[in-house]
């Protein structure tokens, strides 16, 4: 049964219509037609596969997603397999295993109701682990050797894209977004890099979210000219629409990884966070969790459903308690 307002055939004829523009100009004429071929390709079949799919049940802008990543994919890898110089008779098998992994994880992953950035990752992820399966195939057979697979490998059209994405962005944060840059700090901004630029623009998205006080003390560990920049984000408007989300999540993951891990665990903090778990879910199921767990455990999180008196234990262990609970609850 078609799906109401996916018109897959316009949907992937849409989406073809945009390889053209975006493709590497250096690309000989035949290499930039395969790829804008197997893209229409590709997701005309994945759509078609989609409507036809009644155990799934997906609505229109669910069957996009999975069709648009089918599309993007075969476009990045399609250019990675070209540029790599791998000979045109073992494309479509590497780009079939693609396609594959791209539909079917991507699938999943709406059925499974991931967040779109854990979707993206997941998505990617499988990806480069069929591509490398796939070369890896290719070097059993004595197609490819060591070298060439590592060339392929190295090549990651849409590592490059992004780059030059957020040296776009950030350029145009700094120079054309609308902060008012102190004239005094024109000349660090000019030498500042466009990566740097767009990292203190994502920090100051979390800025933007915190008390004046505990904003001003963030300010206070950075050097007066990334202070100044940092300020200045803070108050442009309507920032976060501004930023391209997909770079933002990627930067702020990136600045997670530099912070320290906390030295000491708040009892108070734990607890109230045990207090939400239970509060939004299901007591009887929870009982069930803790039942054969040690009995100090069973009133800890009995205290917190109001079914028994507060009992004290190591904070370490208590977050513990709170983090096997939430992991069961997911399951």
């Amino acid at each position: 049964m078609p799906i109401e307002g996916f018109d897959y055939k316009l949907f992937a004829k849409n989406l073809s219509d945009q390889v053209g523009p975006a493709l590497p100009p250096e690309l000989a004429d035949a290499d930039k037609q395969y790829i804008i071929n197997i893209v229409y390709n590709f997701c005309y079949m994945a759509g078609e596969a989609i409507a036809n799919d009644t155990s799934i049940n997906f609505n229109a802008d669910q069957a996009c997603i999975v069709t648009q990543f089918i599309g993007e994919w075969a476009f990045h890898k399609a250019i990675d397999i070209i540029k790599s110089g791998i000979d045109p008779q073992f494309r479509d098998g590497i780009m079939q295993k693609i396609a594959f992994t791209v539909f079917e994880i991507a699938k999943t992953a709406i059925i499974k109701q991931l967040p779109q950035a854990d979707m993206i990752a997941v998505v990617e992820h499988h990806v480069k682990k069929a591509y490398a399966e796939a070369l890896e195939e290719l070097k059993s057979k004595g197609v490819l050797n060591d070298e060439q697979v590592n060339n392929a490998l190295n090549h990651s059209n849409i590592d490059d894209m992004a780059k030059a994405q957020a040296e776009a962005e950030a350029q145009q944060q700094a120079v054309q977004g609308g902060a008012q840059v102190p004239a005094n700090n024109e000349e660090y901004v000019k030498q500042t890099s466009d990566g740097k630029l767009l990292k203190l623009a994502t920090f100051a998205i979390v800025l933007r979210h915190l008390a004046p006080e505990k904003r001003q003390g963030l300010l206070n560990k950075f050097s007066p000219d990334d202070a100044a920049i940092l300020a200045d984000y803070a108050a442009m408007d309507d920032l976060e629409n501004k930023l391209d989300r997909g770079l933002v999540v990627k930067c702020l993951n990136e600045i997670k990884k530099t912070l320290p891990e906390p030295k000491t665990l708040n009892s108070s903090k734990i607890y109230d966070r045990l207090y939400k778990i239970v509060k939004n879910s299901d007591n009887y199921k929870i009982s069930n969790m803790i039942g054969k767990e040690r009995k100090l455990i069973r009133d800890f999180v009995a205290a917190a459903t109001g079914q028994g008196r507060g009992v004290e234990i190591p904070p370490r262990v208590a977050d513990i308690v709170c983090n096997h609970i939430e992991e069961k609850l997911k399951r």
